[in-house]
């Protein structure tokens, strides 16, 4: 039996890397005298068994609608929407590329916006009665729109915010889905005074109950009351009406520095923490059909969850556990009776449905890298100390079946930087350690999720603390005896992009090589040609990089800039760019490649066609992961796909 199972498995090896160059072996002297688990393709890390994702439940719970990948008549590749009535069994789908949707409250029609890389918006309506190949957007006004509430109680609205064209202000509107008038209901009168609405969807057409000014206050509509004030430094990420109670569910810091889960009743102005972490903020909630709090999570290093629903916890007490996995939910019905949910390790995922009046759950999609799991490395928390003291946190996948001794290693830096890691399943770190790399994932200072203080600590620390933050980090996989501190990659993409730059100029010979993916080069490039997605959220950069029109700033930005340091370059580059990508400009790394080139330095560019700030399509994602798979082999020893 064992003889057969090894054949079966030599034989998908064979499968997994056909088609492609001859495979090379690890040149690394760790890993020449050890034996890696088999080689993974990209593929096998990054599709589902059945190529389905992104399952949701209909509000009336009989139908669900999921996304499949599908090939048009030229072979070209595209996501289809499929749709099933769960009591007869009829399916349908829709030849359309759809890379997300939502139910609309009928359960018969699904709405799609999609934001395309010139950073205009449409709404798509798609009718599974009438399902039709040749789908027309419902609204083209070549301009942003963002769906506020889709009304569960007014199936002939929906709630919109669009700029008209101005990057900053983003009005609200009352949009009929029949007629496609458009009422407006707030006018933003000042730029950037008004980042979001509570709405009381009970009314019909949906009224304005509150707003949230400056980020951090809540006033109420009409009156212009202050209901709630998260403090100096805090913030509102969420908040919601509880339709149970006269209160409000608000994910906010409360003059604290973490973000927790509070309640504000909106009688008494009293004010109860309903959950809160020590160590780190509350970083998502999900709701009841009533609005009423259900479910909490927080992710100090595995995911930490809270209920407050009894159907929230039958589904909690069924898929998750803490420390061994975690869970997302994708949707719910009406009743809060029917999930779809994802359940997640490092090793993969599953998706289900599940019935909570009968306790049954059904298998509906997995991860294809479930068949590999004997193959696939454990991601495992870390903690250590910054140079300066700060504690940070971070985590470390290492190859699997081998000696964690004197590796070649990934520094694999997250983009944001307003953004965090989180454990769970990473097929760049699992490909990575596969290939027989230790990949270090640094939540550096200014990184989300640790508490304002955390945060803020990395403003102003562009190219110096938080930098330091991820150096610190491979110094400790070097102390550990994991690390060969000859043979360090670092790589990421948009500000890991930028990091690696960093990396590869100011502190060249910390690095064997760097894989930078649209990152900025030129941080004055980047202010003179702001993003436009971005204008809303100038507030936030201007924290980290300084004020645009200072002087001073300007003079800190420079020294801050990785293409003035071109010349200390002394390792190989490689760096991959969108040509279309409106958020990091193609100039941002055209303009460094051609200075590094000048000053005689290795380095390689791709340029992909027709890609904004993303991978692109599957077939150009797979692309990337050959040539980083192949770069990194040269230039720090661990096997590839060839």
């Amino acid at each position: 039996m064992k003889l057969i199972i090894f054949i079966i498995q030599s034989f998908a090896l064979i499968l997994l890397i056909s088609g492609c160059a001859q495979p090379k072996e690890a040149t690394h002297q760790s890993l020449t005298t050890q034996q890696l688990p088999i080689l993974l393709d990209f593929k096998a890390l990054t599709t589902a068994t059945n190529g389905t994702h992104s399952y949701k439940i209909s509000p009336d719970g009989k139908k669900l609608a999921w996304l499949k990948e599908s090939f048009d008549n030229n072979g070209n590749p595209y996501t289809a929407l499929h749709f099933k009535n769960l009591k007869t069994g009829e399916t349908g789908k829709f030849n359309y590329w759809v890379s997300s949707f939502e139910w609309m409250p009928d359960s018969r029609n699904l709405i799609y916006v999609p934001h395309f890389d010139n950073m205009k918006s449409k709404i798509f309506f798609f009718d599974i009665e009438h399902p039709t190949q040749f789908v027309k957007a419902f609204y083209d006004k070549n301009n942003q729109i963002n769906v506020v509430d889709i009304l569960f109680n007014d199936p002939e609205n929906i709630l919109v915010r669009h700029n008209g064209g101005n990057a900053k202000i983003f009005n609200l509107y009352r949009l009929n889905i029949k007629t496609k008038k458009e009422k407006l209901l707030f006018k933003v009168d000042k730029e950037l005074t008004i980042d979001g609405f509570i709405i009381d969807d009970r009314v019909k057409g949906g009224s304005i109950f509150a707003y949230i000014k400056d980020n951090r206050k809540i006033y109420q509509f009409g009156t212009d009351k202050l209901l709630f004030d998260a403090g100096e430094n805090g913030k509102v990420t969420n908040a919601k009406m509880n339709h149970s109670k006269n209160t409000l569910t608000i994910l906010a810091n409360n003059n604290s520095d973490k973000i927790q889960l509070i309640e504000l009743d909106l009688a008494t102005n009293d004010v109860i923490t309903l959950y809160s972490n020590d160590t780190v903020d509350v970083d998502k909630y999900y709701y009841d059909n009533n609005h009423a709090p259900a479910l909490a999570a927080s992710y100090p290093n595995y995911q930490e969850i809270i209920t407050f629903n009894p159907n929230y916890k039958k589904l909690a007490s069924t898929f998750y556990q803490k420390g061994k996995n975690g869970i997302f939910i994708f949707s719910t019905d009406n009743k809060n009776e029917k999930f779809t949910v994802k359940q997640y390790n490092e090793y993969g995922y599953n998706i289900y449905l599940y019935d909570t009046t009968n306790n049954k759950k059904e298998l509906l999609s997995q991860s294809k890298s479930n068949n590999y799991t004997q193959f696939l490395a454990s991601q495992k928390p870390i903690q250590f100390t910054s140079r300066d003291g700060l504690t940070l946190n971070g985590y470390i996948t290492l190859p699997k079946g081998i000696k964690a001794n004197n590796l070649p290693t990934v520094l694999l830096v997250h983009g944001g930087p307003h953004a965090r890691d989180y454990w769970g399943f990473s097929h760049e770190a699992q490909l990575l350690a596969n290939r027989g790399y230790a990949v270090i994932q640094v939540n550096f200072r200014g990184s989300t999720g640790y508490g304002y203080a955390f945060t803020s600590s990395g403003y102003g620390e562009f190219s110096k603390a938080m930098h330091n933050d991820l150096i610190d980090g491979v110094n400790w996989a070097v102390e550990q005896g994991i690390t060969d501190p000859n043979n360090v990659a670092i790589m990421g993409a948009s500000y890991g992009g930028y990091a690696t730059l960093v990396g590869m100029t100011q502190t060249p010979d910390k690095f064997a090589c760097g894989v930078d993916i649209f990152g900025i080069s030129d941080l004055e490039l980047m202010v003179k040609n702001f993003p436009e997605p971005w204008k809303r959220y100038e507030d936030i950069w201007v924290n980290y990089i300084g004020d645009f029109n200072d002087p001073e700033m300007k003079q800190q930005r420079a020294q801050q800039s990785p293409i003035n340091f071109v010349n200390n370059m002394n390792a190989p580059l490689l760096v991959i760019q969108g040509d279309s990508d409106a958020v990091v400009i193609p100039e941002q790394s055209r303009r460094f490649v051609e200075a590094a080139k000048k000053a005689g330095k290795n380095v390689q560019y791709w340029e992909m066609n027709n890609v904004g700030h993303h991978y692109g399509t599957p077939r150009q994602a797979r692309k990337l992961a050959r040539k980083v798979d192949n770069f990194l082999s040269q230039c720090i020893g661990g096997r590839s796909a060839g």
